[in-house]
């Protein structure tokens, strides 16, 4: 072999030197990376849970850990628990939380089923399972930015001092955002898909529901602040606009629409616009829910068949509007009371 191609051999050799001394740096420093940003998101954590703790929420885990090298964080908490101050306690079997070293601010969550929820100064309680539970969460400088949850066939037993439901569904979603040009209005976006009311098996046909809500101001739920902060900076009155509530049963439907108010108390007031489509369909479902001996039923059923020459075509079905009022939350139709909706919140919670 000619000086030449050794020098020639020497060289290439050298290059295949540095580039294994440059992967290995390379690899060396991103390990290194990792593992300090690994130690700043345990350190994160840590400090969270300690200012819940401080807040009178105490939120814990039987084993926590921090995986997903070289490309991601991987968070996993088992048993997850959490109670406050009032007694209010929470069970979760886990919760796994993923975002990309690169970009960390959207991150993935997935729930472990089963879950559980004890409210004793309520008398409340309740249990949940679900095949997958989802959520996609992409956080801004200032709290979240936009919150994305997949329930799949979400399954739930809840009861109090009064009531207790059963029910069960094929799939459930809640869309969180800041509506576009309006930064300081939450927009908020769910539906039911299937919703079987097994502790009412005299309704027998499946619930699709579906609803689009905006709370002018709300947007501080975000970062954290609660409903009952929100109304309290609001001076008691808190503006929400149902822009659309809908629910199928069989071949009827029922649409709302209005603008209501948070009050101070947690209660709701305001004007809805319910919109009835194939009413007949709807009163026939309905009738096996009330008593025998319960006149709601008939004076309903003669209200509806009142204002059915009012009725107008949409899309060529007949609708019948009907006007719904709330004062404080009791709900009412003309004169007719229909119900009671409880306050979103707890004066002092």
């Amino acid at each position: 072999m000619s000086q030449t191609e050794i020098k020639s051999t020497n060289r290439t050799k050298r290059r295949y030197f540095l580039l294994i001394a440059v992967i290995i740096l390379v690899a060396a420093g991103w390990s290194g990376a990792w593992l300090y940003g690994r130690s700043i998101l345990s350190g994160q954590i840590a400090s969270q849970l300690d200012g819940m703790e401080r807040t009178g929420l105490k939120v814990a885990c039987s084993e926590l850990g921090i995986a997903g090298y070289p490309f991601r964080y991987e968070v996993h908490c088992d048993d997850l628990t959490s109670q406050d101050r009032l007694g209010s306690a929470g069970k979760l079997k886990g919760l796994n939380a993923v975002a990309l070293v690169y970009n960390p601010w959207h991150v993935i969550f997935e729930a472990k089923a089963p879950a559980s929820v004890a409210i004793p100064i309520r008398g409340a309680a309740g249990n949940l399972t679900w095949d997958t539970a989802r959520a996609s969460i992409k956080f801004a400088s200032s709290g979240l930015g936009a919150v994305d949850a997949v329930i799949d066939k979400p399954e739930a037993a809840f009861e109090d001092a009064f009531s207790s439901g059963v029910f069960e569904a094929d799939k459930a979603e809640i869309h969180l955002r800041t509506a576009p040009g309006a930064p300081e209005t939450l927009e908020g976006f769910a539906s039911v898909d299937g919703l079987k009311l097994l502790s009412l098996p005299e309704l027998q046909a499946p619930l699709q529901m579906r609803g689009h809500v905006q709370i002018e101001g709300g947007s501080g739920m975000m970062a954290g602040m609660d409903l009952a902060t929100l109304v309290q900076i609001s001076e008691g009155a808190l503006p929400v606009r149902l822009v659309l509530l809908e629910t199928l049963v069989g071949d009827s439907r029922v649409n709302a629409s209005g603008d209501l108010v948070v009050g101070g108390d947690g209660t709701l007031s305001g004007n809805l616009e319910i919109s009835l489509v194939e009413a007949d369909a709807l009163l026939a479902a309905l009738k096996p829910l009330f008593p025998p001996n319960d006149n709601s039923y008939a004076m309903i059923e003669n209200i509806v068949n009142s204002l059915k020459p009012a009725a107008v075509e949409v899309e060529g079905v007949a609708t019948i509007t009907l006007p719904v009022a709330l004062e404080q939350g009791s709900v009412r139709l003309g004169f007719l009371p229909l119900g009671k909706i409880p306050p979103l919140f707890q004066v002092g919670s």
